[in-house]
């Protein structure tokens, strides 16, 4: 590839210095005249017949100025995937938090007051809270008409003849694997403004992903024309897989149609604990088949998954788990059964990660359970099955650029594996080291075809440029990064390129910023947007330059012929020349991935192109106490070609850091389907005090012909491999094994004692 101008550079968010001083517009900062407040009347318990609901006193609350319950929603149901979730319960909840009345006054505190008015009458059911307990036959029903019962779906990965594989092993290696709920804690609650213009057309503010698909279900709730929903994203203060779908939004909404004034709706955070959606709890059965090298013969991994309440995100969550869950490893033959449940343990839905932190916590532990019975460096091991560019992913499709092998060595090298950890080698009063490591496997973009993205361009009479885009930047830096793109496709500084998002009646369709697909999906539409009308300039500086249009170029705002760099002519002239002769130079491109097909067993092309990493950990634990320190961290990501080295380091960062919360200190502590400690003070993010003392962020680059400029993805893959990473140096640091997230103090010296 030539030589880049701004791709591979380092450039801040235009937005940076305000969001840090606090000055940044988020959707609590809006305050229109007349605006009213909120509240909602949640069930407070996990499974329930609802007898009664009256209002009656809140509606002649001071302040009040609607209550809406299930009779006012038109159409009472939406979901992803089922239509299985009502906007307010009118005859059954399901969990905790959900929705049976809604109500918005002139305060926050008059609706909270008014909200406390509301009785409700419950006929209280058995509640389901495990999905082992969901599967047991008699078990209660979670949705009654549901055709599968507590079922939601299951299917099968296969590729091969596991038995096969299995009779060709010298060892086969068996565990049992479980990773907990998580919750998305952005500093930011979910929260939203709905106001309705004299036109009648209802513009909701959000801080969401998926802008478009807040519009399109919001159209078929409240029974509104799509071009009636304007949906317009605010700055986000966080969302990490939490702000896919509709939450506040229809209830905002349907106060704003009926009082004809703006709305406001958010959520206390002991609501999002209670009431939003988190990572979805899976039970992992983990098989291996091994010959005596080292050779892995077979796989076979059966999962079964806590979906709580509703479907949401949940059926593509397991089967990436599924297709992701053999790791980043050659395996020829391979068997992933998963089984997704209903319960009335709360929502389940999208997190960062998406199904595959789980499977990669299990695959990487039972790669050093392989290890130790192989007596092997887990090094070794993984080295020796690790996956090159050109063997078939899991679903069978090539993999078309894979740099997991030099993420295994720079990793390593990183933290001088071979110099570190070593368990009761390093010892040193009650002080044991150790070191671990895992590897990841992650698709980039969505599971299945899904939607298209696309982008408008528009060349200005200056020669800057104008970008819409309908993607959003919720915090992971996608404004610059197409910007980028943008500016070194059409060869002019990244200064002069201008982006225009977040708005559903001037953007282009988008499906929304999830599954690690901005950079690489939206990417190549802008750069394809963008190619076309560097054409169009192109061939108008042909007749200036008098030169064939094939042989011209831009770069540094200049066009100039190729190999005589002499004859050139400044863009802004080609630029001004298109607009006086009213050749508006504007074009548009679409980018949706057609060729992604799978079949029963889930094998053909099931995503775009992979991405790969490597973490290494290296521990001190104290075998009298159970606690520990991660003394440094190195974590290799194979991006394919970073676009902004530091926003790359960034995402490294901060993925490592949820991964580490998840593996070591976060837990939602649930009993009878009710979560008891909704709050930062009990639940334990972990600090700056708890991150590893040295952490170091590696970028890879192997280049993905299907991306632009080889442009992969690090959003979500980047929390995948820390977890793993971490407790497998715990492990080799104690001499026994922890199979259950989190990895606490406590976990840790019960593990101590089971293994001596």
């Amino acid at each position: 590839m030539e030589s880049l101008d701004v791709l591979g550079k380092n450039y801040v968010r235009e937005d940076g210095k305000e969001i840090v001083a606090g000055s940044g517009c988020f959707v609590d900062d809006l305050s229109p005249v007349g605006v009213l407040y909120g509240a909602v009347v949640r069930a407070g318990r996990p499974h329930a017949r609802i007898l009664n609901v009256d209002t009656s006193k809140a509606s002649r609350a001071k302040g009040v100025a609607c209550v809406l319950t299930a009779e006012d929603v038109p159409n009472n149901a939406y979901g992803p995937v089922f239509q299985d979730q009502p906007v307010l319960c009118g005859e059954k909840v399901r969990y905790e938090g959900d929705p049976i009345a809604a109500l918005c006054a002139d305060s926050w505190e008059a609706a909270e007051a008014a909200a406390r008015l509301i009785r409700v009458d419950y006929e209280d059911l058995p509640a389901v809270t495990s999905a082992e307990e969901a599967i047991r036959p008699g078990s209660a029903l979670v949705h009654e008409s549901h055709p599968t019962g507590n079922i939601v779906k299951e299917g099968r990965v296969i590729r091969g003849d596991v038995a096969a594989g299995f009779a060709e092993a010298d060892i086969i290696v068996e565990n049992r694997y479980i990773s907990r709920g998580q919750e998305h804690a952005a500093i930011e609650t979910h929260i939203c403004m709905a106001e309705v213009d004299p036109a009648g057309t209802l513009t909701v503010h959000v801080s969401s992903q998926t802008p478009f698909r807040i519009r399109g279900d919001l159209s078929k709730v409240l029974g509104l024309p799509i071009t009636r929903v304007r949906v317009l994203s605010s700055t986000s203060g966080g969302a990490f897989g939490g702000k896919h779908e509709i939450m506040l939004e229809s209830l905002a909404s349907l106060c704003a149609l009926r009082t004809r004034r703006p709305v406001k709706f958010r959520m206390s955070r002991e609501e999002e604990f209670t009431t939003s959606s988190i990572r979805h709890t899976f039970t992992m059965d983990y098989k291996f088949g091994v010959k005596r090298d080292g050779k892995i013969t077979a796989a076979e991994i059966k999962l079964l998954v806590d979906g709580g309440a509703y479907c949401s995100a949940g059926p593509g969550v397991v089967t990436k788990g599924a297709l992701m869950g053999p790791g980043p490893y050659r395996i020829d033959n391979i068997q992933a059964d998963f089984t997704l449940t209903y319960t009335n343990n709360g929502n389940a839905g999208a997190v960062r990660g998406f199904g595959a932190t789980q499977t990669c916590y299990a695959c990487e532990r039972h790669m050093d359970l392989i290890a130790r019975r192989l007596n092997m460096d887990p090094l070794e091991l993984r080295s020796r099955n690790a996956m090159e560019t050109g063997d078939p992913a899991h679903s069978g499709d090539p993999i078309t650029s894979c740099g997991f092998v030099e993420t295994l060595e720079k990793a390593t090298q990183a933290v001088n594996w071979d110099a570190i950890g070593r368990g009761a080698k390093s010892a040193c009063g009650t002080k044991r080291m150790g070191r671990g490591l895992a590897g990841m496997i992650y698709p980039t973009a969505g599971f299945g075809r899904g939607g298209p993205t696309a982008a408008f361009a528009r060349v200005n009479e200056d020669a800057t440029l104008t970008v819409i885009t309908g993607t959003t930047d919720v915090g992971q830096g996608a404004n610059v990064i197409l910007r980028q793109i943008a500016a070194e496709e059409l060869g002019i500084a990244f200064e002069n390129v201008h982006i225009i998002n977040g708005d559903t009646s001037i953007s282009p369709f988008d499906p929304g910023s999830t599954g690690s697909r901005i950079s690489h999906l939206a990417g190549k539409a802008v750069q394809a947007a963008v190619e076309k009308v560097k054409t169009q300039l192109l061939e108008k500086a042909a007749g200036m330059i008098e030169a064939d249009a094939e042989d011209l170029d831009i770069r540094s705002e200049e066009v100039f012929v190729k190999g005589a760099p002499d004859r050139r002519i400044s863009l802004k002239e080609v630029a001004l020349a298109c607009h006086k002769a009213a050749e508006l130079v504007l074009s548009e491109a679409t980018c949706h991935s057609t060729d992604l097909v799978v079949d029963a067993n889930y094998q053909g092309k099931a995503f775009e192109c992979y991405v790969f990493a490597t973490q290494c950990a290296e521990v001190e634990v104290d075998v009298e106490t159970g606690e520990y320190r991660v003394l440094q961290l190195s974590a290799a990501h194979d991006v394919g070609k970073a676009v902004n080295p530091m926003n790359v380091e960034g995402q490294i960062e901060g993925g490592s850091s949820m991964g580490y919360g998840l593996g070591l200190t976060e837990i939602i502590q649930m009993k009878d389907g009710m979560v008891q400690n909704p709050d930062f003070a009990n639940y334990l993010l972990p600090t700056t005090i708890d991150s590893p003392e040295r952490l170091i962020p590696i970028i890879v680059e192997a280049a993905e012909p299907r991306g632009p400029f080889g442009v992969k993805a690090v959003a979500e893959p980047a929390v995948n491999p820390t977890a793993p990473a971490v407790v497998n140096a715990i492990c080799d640091a104690i001499g026994a094994e922890i199979t259950d997230l989190p990895a606490t103090p406590e976990a840790v010296l019960q593990a101590i004692r089971n293994g001596s």
